[in-house]
């Protein structure tokens, strides 16, 4: 019921703000041209599926840095190998993830279609949900998630390069992370600058008097928690209706958001308070830790997306039920 201009323009918000910060921090030139301003706006990253991806990349100074700084062949060649990798995920992510729901099932575990919401709907209608099931549905609709999410955003990152700009990959090996801050910089990477750079930094250093420790925790959940919200707010209220309604469900989420803050906190605090001995993934005899950490991390930011599904009738303490059965805790029904 919105017209698609007026969604587009306060789509941009994002961009205004990052621009903004760009602006006071002296990054954006007083002469700044036409050609300098509308990348920013009327970009790769926009044109192609408006709706998805939209903070690839992060504003004037992050695209301006980045064009032509090398090789025009190198970042074309760079830019086709993604687009083949984004097809790659577009085709198949499909028949893996039937695959794998397959897998499972053959397993004797119920993975409700491999969708955490199927999962979530069927427990408030009273059925018997395991600990297993809770585990390998929200993991698989993590994975199936990322697979197709992949695909799009690999495919902006692609068109960015064919156009002469050095962006970053919004994905980078996600599976390689071993701890919840390194995963949440490589799983969305463009997303979580904008959210460092709007909302992480002028918490930590607006609290500089404080420990370091409470400093890292409040900056953390303003960026992961309280930022992360606002987004999914505007998110819903602009792809569904301009409505109280959609708010309140947004905020009906609130568990997710404070989960990922409170677990990114807690990666950073424990990864700046340790002495690193070791790199993660060498060929050691640790290597089974990387693996076993891998699917922790994983395991844990899918389980919190339990929170994010909720269905007609299901309330946040059902939600908390079955988030408390993952972790083979069955809490009694009020």
């Amino acid at each position: 019921s919105v017209p698609l201009g007026l969604l587009l323009f306060f789509w941009q918000w994002a961009r205004l703000v990052m621009y903004h910060i760009d602006y006071k921090d002296g990054l954006v030139p007083a002469d700044a041209g036409l050609g300098q301003y509308l990348p920013v706006f009327f970009s790769p990253g926009v044109l192609p599926n408006w709706s998805w991806g939209v903070t690839i990349p992060q504003g004037s100074a992050y695209i301006q840095n980045n064009f032509l700084c090398e090789d025009k062949n190198r970042l074309v060649m760079a830019g086709v190998k993604l687009l083949c990798i984004a097809l790659g995920y577009l085709v198949f992510w499909d028949w893996i993830r039937h695959f794998l729901v397959d897998v499972f099932t053959a397993l004797g575990i119920e993975v409700y279609n491999g969708r955490t919401r199927t999962l979530v709907r069927e427990f408030v209608r009273g059925a018997e949900v395991s600990t297993p099931s809770v585990l390998a549905t929200t993991l698989l609709d993590l994975v199936r998630f990322m697979m197709f999410f992949a695909g799009v955003v690999h495919f902006k990152v692609g068109i960015w390069r064919i156009c002469g700009y050095r962006i970053d990959s919004y994905y980078n090996k996600p599976w390689l992370a071993t701890d919840l801050m390194t995963f949440w910089s490589r799983f969305a990477f463009h997303y979580r600058e904008f959210m460092v750079r709007a909302f992480y930094y002028p918490v930590f250093f607006r609290y500089v008097g404080l420990n370091r420790n409470l400093r890292i925790f409040l900056a953390s959940m303003a960026a992961a928690g309280l930022g992360n919200l606002i987004w999914h707010i505007t998110e819903r209220t602009f792809f569904n209706d301009l409505e109280w309604d959609e708010v309140s469900h947004v905020l009906g989420t609130w568990p997710y958001f404070f989960f990922l803050g409170l677990g990114i906190a807690v990666s950073q605090i424990y990864l700046m308070s340790r002495k690193r001995t070791r790199k993660p993934w060498s060929r050691d005899w640790w290597l089974i830790k990387d693996v076993v950490s891998v699917y922790l991390v994983l395991q844990y930011f899918a389980i919190i997306h339990i929170f994010l599904r909720p269905v007609a009738g299901s309330t946040v303490g059902d939600l908390f039920r079955l988030f408390m059965i993952g972790f083979g805790v069955h809490l009694p029904a009020r």
